[in-house]
Order: C-alpha cells, then sequence, then structure tokens
C-alpha cells in the first residue's frame, strides 16, 4: 500500500528539515515524498533541492507562485501516485510509527480516511507538557457529528489527517480562492460525508507553536472575531453545495453550531432573551462537553448575558427594545 506524503510549504525553511525527516524515519517505508513549495520567500528552495538530490527516487519537489494552501494541496494531490494520500504541514513532525499505525486501519475496505491527535512542541521541537493533545472520541460516522453540531466540532489539523486516493478524486480540485487557507477543514468536511473515518485516539504526530500559525486564532478584536464568523459561514456553505452535489439527503444547519452562535451573540454584546435561551440549550446538551463543563460553560454565559443585561441598565437602553433586538 502506497502513500504519497504531501508537504505544502510557505516559509518554514527553518523547519522543513525536521519534517521531512520524520517522514523519511517512519517505520513503514512505502512512500514518497511531494512537497509543493508555495512561492516561499526564504531559503526554502536550497533547502527542499537538498533533500531531492539526496533522495530522487524518494521526493518531488514543486515550486509554484504563491497561491496558498488550498492551491498547494490540488498541485500535490495532481502529482500524487499513491493508493493513500497523507499531509503534514511543513512545520509539523510525525512519530515514527505513525504510517504504520494508519495503514493497519486502512486494511479495512470501509475505512476510506483516518484522522489523529497531535501533541503540542515548541518551536524548538519539545513537547510542550501543559499542552496535552485534543482526544476526540467521534467514532466513525464523522457526518453524524458534522450534521449534530452543525460543523462544530475541533477537528486535527493538516498532519493528522489521511485518507485514500479513490475517495480525494471526489473533493479535488478544491476551490483554492475559499480555501486559500484552513484547505484541512474543507477536506475534513466533505470526505466525512463520502464513507467511514477513523479516529485514533492516540497522539502521532507534532504540532509546533511558533508564533506564526495559521491554525492558531488568537481573536483580539471584533474585526478577527467577524472574520472567524465569515469563516464558519462559508465553511457550512460550502459543505451544503458539496452535499447537494453528490445527493447527500440531508444539510448542515448553522443555527446548532454552538461556536458561531455564541461567539456572534458575544460579538453584538447586547441581552436578547430568545438568543440567550437557544445559546443555553446548546450548551446543555453539547455532547462533547462531560456534564461538569457544561454546567461550567452555562455559569460562564449566564454572568456573560448578566454582564450585558447591566450594561443596557447603565447605558439608559428601553429594555423592550433590548429584548426585542
Amino acid at each position: 500500500m502506497k502513500i504519497s506524503v504531501i508537504i505544502s510549504n510557505y516559509n518554514y525553511a527553518r523547519y522543513l528539515t525536521d519534517a521531512i525527516d520524520s517522514v523519511l524515519n517512519q517505520s513503514y517505508q512505502n512512500f514518497e515524498i511531494i512537497i509543493v513549495d508555495d512561492g516561499s520567500k526564504d531559503n526554502s528552495h536550497e533547502v527542499i533541492s537538498k533533500f531531492q538530490e539526496q533522495y530522487p527516487d524518494r521526493i518531488k519537489a514543486i515550486f509554484q507562485a504563491n497561491q496558498g494552501q488550498g492551491e498547494a494541496f490540488n498541485t500535490g494531490f495532481a502529482t500524487a501516485s499513491g493508493e493513500i494520500i497523507a499531509f503534514l504541514d511543513a512545520d509539523d513532525i510525525w512519530l515514527p510509527n505513525k504510517l504504520e499505525r494508519v495503514v493497519e486501519e486502512f486494511k479495512r475496505p470501509e475505512i476510506v480516511g483516518v484522522m489523529h491527535p497531535l501533541d503540542t512542541i515548541d518551536a524548538s521541537g519539545n513537547k510542550l507538557e501543559s499542552d496535552s493533545a485534543n482526544i476526540y472520541h467521534l467514532g466513525e460516522d464523522l457526518a453524524k457529528v458534522i450534521i449534530n453540531t452543525g460543523n462544530a466540532w475541533g477537528y486535527p489539523p493538516t498532519s493528522g489527517l489521511t485518507y485514500r486516493r479513490s475517495i480525494l478524486e471526489k473533493v479535488f480540485p478544491i476551490d483554492s480562492v475559499k480555501w486559500r487557507l484552513w484547505a484541512d477543514g474543507c477536506i475534513i468536511y466533505t470526505t466525512a460525508f463520502l464513507g467511514k473515518i477513523k479516529t485514533i485516539d492516540e497522539p502521532l504526530a507534532g504540532y509546533r507553536i511558533h508564533g506564526a500559525n495559521n491554525h492558531i486564532n488568537v481573536e483580539t478584536n471584533s474585526v478577527c472575531e467577524e472574520s472567524a464568523l465569515s469563516g464558519i459561514e462559508m465553511t457550512n456553505e460550502y459543505i451544503n453545495q458539496f452535499l447537494e452535489k453528490i445527493n447527500y439527503p440531508r444539510r448542515v444547519d448553522i443555527s446548532r453550531n454552538l461556536q458561531y452562535q455564541r461567539n456572534k451573540y458575544y460579538l453584538k454584546g447586547v441581552w436578547n432573551f430568545q438568543q440567550a435561551w437557544k445559546i443555553s440549550r446548546l450548551i446543555l446538551g453539547w455532547e462533547f462537553y462531560t456534564w461538569s463543563e457544561r454546567l461550567y460553560y452555562f455559569a460562564r454565559f449566564v454572568m456573560k448575558n448578566t454582564q450585558f443585561i447591566l450594561r443596557s441598565g447603565n447605558s439608559g437602553k428601553n429594555p423592550k427594545k433590548v429584548f426585542a433586538d
């Protein structure tokens, strides 16, 4: 079972060697490495070229103008020849047994994709003990999870994703304009409706934290918040268009998305009974919260609403207008 490893890179020359070495040192050796450099301005070309010269039968290098992660994935997939496609971010690393574990799962013909969590590592590659890997316990019916939660669940980033080529042929090429960033999300949400996705509940890779990660989404102002909400809306629209294309009977309802509904409510900053009640029900019924977590987040939500009510009272707003807004 041959695996094509797609590494998309943009200005990560300082981490590329670790990423490539983590593939070359795998216990499972039936693979090819496809490195797509997306117009890097650092010395990535030099690093990649040296590896290609050293491993001409293992490594294919493609250098293209900067077009974003989505187009880098498209390029890599079009070049891949393996039965299995694995993705690796250029700043992350794999554990030596990652491919071996993944291949074990693909021996089951009904499995079309395999995901796993990642440990968090620092810029030097040291594991951050304070940040343990998220264990998802998603089962194999990922489509049901996405439908039930309005696509609001935490999923592994790029380096934890592997799929059968035959399945990705139904997804690629992806829209490289809409998915210039976070293209892994596009792959996760679409493949979920094409077969069983196995989640291995053990970390098989390291997700590097270095201050410039695309997946680190620290919301510092309303502009960032609005951008995040727009991203969720675009994702939801894209998923439903795909479901229509494949004649899937159901659609993803964003009203079930706790993250979206809560953040949108917080951004507005005005108390509204109907919205507060709706979000409260989502929190108390959220299947990925334990009961203690549900109570904790519900208490935080109540406190936030209390602040909204007090703020409206201090500003002299008409309570009826606040309620009806």
